[in-house]
């Protein structure tokens, strides 16, 4: 199938920024840089509802320098703020700000959108005489760009956050769980490994056995840090030096195999009742923040923390993804995350 997908609308443009951010955002500005012709980087950001228009627009502008092939950017802005009857915009002076600071950037804003939970329309017309009307959102959902994400097996939340379904397994998971740990406690790493590798290698575990002895895995410590480290690198024996790859440093992941551990990791979680799957959400969030979804990483390090309050691991990489931080092998196009067909 040819990876080319033909963008002609702002429609088409909003329905594209979903499926790269992995779900439909509220209350946010996304960036999508331009490469000539051509859509570059997606960045999203919460709605600036109290930072200031001077500091908010050049750190924007300093993220968007990251792609060094961008020529221009484009910002769509989600909120169902109402915007000050003296203005012609919700967010106008932080607009303004953003149209300055990339101008003299030489990255213009080329064009830019308003998108609220009932219509969209064009966010840079200042005129009063109709020209920019609000269109309807099913124009962008029922768009040939759309359509043809979806046709490709592409899929997004339709809103943010985390949410998994509460437990409904069999009644006794916890207690077999708990009874299957002090054999992984005394066990070595490599047998733990060895049940990941092939976790991995078959796209998901085959029975509630198997799920019991990997949940009873990632419940010790440092055979749930090599068991992280073995998505990126398969040979590793253990997470003893592994400080660069936990932040994404000199890496370049399989990214096939990072989707097949996030989709294990999920499908571990539907098999863990509560109290045990702050290692799964942990995961995930850990390899989202490997692919850049900043927002999707800290949902579910905050979902492991309410699974297991003081969670450390998951508390850490909070604290990273707070900072504003993007993961390195994110940051460069040779190793950043392509979602495989």
């Amino acid at each position: 199938m040819n990876d080319k997908i033909r963008i002609s609308s702002p429609a088409d443009i909003l329905g594209f920024i979903p499926h790269t951010l992995g779900f439909a955002p509220r209350e946010s500005f996304v960036f999508v840089t331009l490469r000539g012709d051509m859509l570059g980087a997606t960045l999203r950001v919460d709605a600036p509802v109290v930072a200031d228009p001077a500091g908010f627009a050049p750190a924007m502008v300093d993220y968007l320098a990251l792609d060094t092939q961008a020529t221009a950017v484009l910002l769509a802005v989600y909120t169902d703020h109402d915007p000050n009857t003296a203005v012609q915009r919700p967010f106008h002076d932080h607009v303004e700000a953003m149209i300055q600071a990339l101008e003299n950037a030489g990255t213009p804003l080329k064009d830019a959108w308003l998108v609220t939970s009932e219509y969209w329309q064009n966010l840079l017309c200042d005129s009063d005489e109709g020209c920019c009307p609000p269109e309807p959102l099913e124009s962008i959902t029922d768009g040939h760009l759309n359509a043809e994400m979806v046709f490709r097996g592409s899929s997004y939340q339709k809103t943010p956050g985390t949410t998994y379904a509460t437990f409904a397994g069999p009644a006794d998971t916890a207690r077999r769980i708990d009874e299957a740990l002090p054999g992984v406690l005394a066990g070595e790493l490599h047998t733990g490994r060895a049940l990941w590798a092939e976790v991995l290698t078959r796209n998901g575990f085959t029975d509630q056995g198997m799920a019991i002895g990997l949940l009873a895995c990632f419940q010790r410590p440092d055979l749930r840090d090599v068991l992280f480290c073995n998505v990126i690198d398969p040979d590793r024996t253990d997470a003893e030096g592994s400080g660069d790859l936990l932040i994404g440093q000199g890496i370049a992941p399989d990214w096939n195999r990072v989707d097949r551990a996030q989709e294990t990791a999920r499908a571990l979680i539907e098999a863990a009742p509560a109290g045990y799957r702050a290692p799964m959400l942990t995961l995930i969030g850990w390899l989202a923040y490997l692919k850049g979804q900043s927002s999707i990483a800290a949902d579910h390090f905050t979902a492991a923390v309410a699974d297991t309050p003081g969670y450390r691991l998951a508390e850490l990489m909070g604290r990273v993804v707070s900072q504003g931080r993007i993961a390195p092998v994110a940051q460069d196009e040779d190793t950043a995350y392509k979602r495989h067909r």
